[in-house]
């Protein structure tokens, strides 16, 4: 019998050519449905229940949140001065917020969890509406008129703020009510909503947008500010009032309609919809009563947490000092409400749009530049347009003359300059500075991350934002008042611009140390070289001098950490 001939190789790699590539096929196929599905997770039903109704909560929080920080400053700044704000931020804001907060863990233990959300907002909406219709119409009546004049005599000039702040105490207590709306509405209610309602791998790609939200109705909200005062109010602070806080309650009924929404079609037990994803309930340890002593330790051990420390504390403490002058200086340029406002509210704009900008940008800067770069990017720019605020302000103040410019053109050139200052130091915080703050972590160790990064937040939340209020309160009283104070207050700013770019300096050459280090364990073969220290990273640094950019780079500043992305 005749034996059959087996096929050449050739031959079975052309007959084998249609299989193997039909399974090639097949693979890439599945794999582009799967990163299709990824890319397009929006177009499923999860997308319209989830997303539009957190949308809808935190535009409307952001927008109520321009008009109200835009409002409280005109009233009460335009009204009182701008010495009465260290005052109110350190005697009256503190204060509020501490009984806030009590009284919201008191509703969080009491009441339903869904009816915590709007038993926290309806506080803050009937403050808001008792001044507008019934506080500020009798304010003439209500306010002890010619307190301050009574008391001037016998009071040094630097308490005089303090005077104003008691005499205008309507006024006093809007702004204190106004200042919560931040905190409590966005801060606290929002994100743990956000985190009940999403998944971890949905936050990834949501927390983002919700950035970009906020800055839309910043920008949106700017532009509505200057509507209303320039074709309905047309100077008259009563109206412009109504309007405004009228605009305040109707968002806020928005935000309970996407909350009502949320309950009803997208939260069953109020709790994430991925059962793997939402947190487990773990029994309560007991708090250490040296944790906190532990955490402020590291500040000593570790150069890097105290550089970072550094930085925080300079940022709080350089902007409120010059937010105090340069709010100061403004009402000089506008002292009617109306006007002040709508530059407030050009600032929000330009805010806006330049937080948009840099946000964009932001990931090019950290790749291309460098982290000192980046990192050095905000007190240098604060460095050079607050110095000519600060110089232009002083010598127009002492009635100098620079060329053909008076000292009127002198205090509105210094003014322009401030508002570069403001917008740059708002927006870069988001896409700059805290992106470049947190990335000095990836390479800790974790005791160092986790007492370090306690130890930087108490120092940032307390030392960082107390302190600009009580150095500006100190040097009033020495000065008696904001304007005479003005040389001092310079002094100081730049001062903390200088020591926070030193921070910025040490701290780059230690991350080119590390970065050194890690290449010359890598290059001779030590497998723990990509560990950094005893914190194991997934992936190595893209530079020398360049730590990973964090995921989810530009969402909201004040969202919660365990969730959301990193320096949103």
């Amino acid at each position: 019998m005749r034996r059959r001939r087996r096929p050449s190789t050739l031959a079975r790699v052309l007959l084998q050519f249609p299989l193997e590539l039909s399974s090639i096929l097949s693979k890439e196929d599945a794999h582009y449905l799967e990163k299709r599905a990824r890319r397009r997770w929006w177009s499923r039903r999860s997308f319209p229940r989830k997303v539009l109704p957190l949308g809808a909560i935190f535009f409307a929080a952001s927008f109520n949140l321009t008009i109200l920080a835009n409002l409280k400053d005109a009233i009460m700044v335009t009204t009182a001065g701008a010495e009465t704000l260290p005052w109110l931020a350190s005697c009256g804001i503190l204060p509020a917020s501490v009984a806030f907060f009590v009284a919201y863990g008191t509703m969080v233990e009491r009441l339903p969890q869904r009816a915590v959300f709007y038993a926290a907002v309806a506080p803050l909406l009937a403050a808001y509406a008792l001044f507008a219709g019934a506080l500020y119409p009798a304010h003439a009546y209500l306010h002890p008129v010619g307190l301050t004049a009574a008391l001037a005599g016998a009071t040094p000039p630097g308490l005089h703020g303090a005077l104003k702040m008691v005499e205008h105490w309507t006024f006093s207590l809007f702004y204190c009510a106004a200042e919560l709306w931040g905190s409590v509405v966005i801060s606290i209610l929002f994100w743990s909503l956000a985190n009940e309602v999403c998944t971890v791998n949905e936050a990834k790609a949501v927390y983002p947008l919700m950035g970009i939200a906020a800055n839309v109705a910043l920008v949106i909200a700017g532009s509505y500010l200057k509507w209303v005062n320039a074709s309905v109010a047309h100077g008259n602070t009563q109206l412009m009032l109504n309007v405004l806080v009228g605009t305040v309650i109707a968002m806020s009924g928005v935000m309970a309609v996407a909350k009502f929404v949320i309950d009803t079609y997208v939260v069953g037990p109020y709790c994430s919809l991925d059962e793997r994803s939402s947190p487990k309930v773990l029994k309560k340890k007991k708090k250490n009563k040296g944790s906190l002593a532990n955490s402020l330790s590291v500040l000593k051990e570790s150069p890097k947490v105290r550089n970072l420390a550094m930085l925080v504390v300079s940022y709080s403490v350089s902007h409120r000092l010059f937010e105090f002058a340069w709010k100061g200086a403004l009402r000089t340029l506008h002292p009617t409400p109306g006007a002040y406002q709508s530059v407030l509210a050009d600032v929000a704009i330009a805010t806006g749009y330049a937080t948009i900008a840099l946000m964009l940008l932001s990931r090019y800067v950290f790749q291309y530049a460098g982290w000192a770069a980046a990192a050095a990017a905000t007190p240098t720019v604060m460095l050079v347009t607050g110095g000519a605020f600060f110089g232009l302000s002083i010598a127009a103040g002492a009635g100098l003359t620079l060329g053909s410019l008076g000292p009127l053109q002198l205090a509105a050139l210094g003014v322009g300059t401030g508002v570069a200052t403001q917008v740059f130091a708002r927006s870069a915080k988001f896409s700059l500075f805290d992106p470049a703050k947190e990335m000095v972590y990836i390479e800790m160790t974790p005791e160092e991350k986790s007492k370090g990064k306690a130890a930087v937040d108490l120092l940032g939340s307390q030392i960082g934002k107390s302190g600009g209020a009580w150095i500006t309160q100190g040097l009033i009283l020495v000065s008696g008042s904001i304007t005479a104070s003005l040389p001092l207050i310079s002094a100081v700013f730049l001062a903390t611009l200088t020591t926070w770019l030193g921070a910025v300096r040490s701290l780059a050459r230690q991350i080119a140390d590390y970065e050194a280090e890690k290449q010359a364990r890598e290059e001779a073969g030590d497998p723990s070289a990509g560990t950094g220290g005893e914190h194991a990273r997934t992936t190595p640094p893209p530079g020398p001098q360049q730590p990973s950019l964090p995921p989810g780079n530009g969402a909201h500043a004040d969202a919660p950490t365990a969730r959301r992305p990193l320096a949103a």
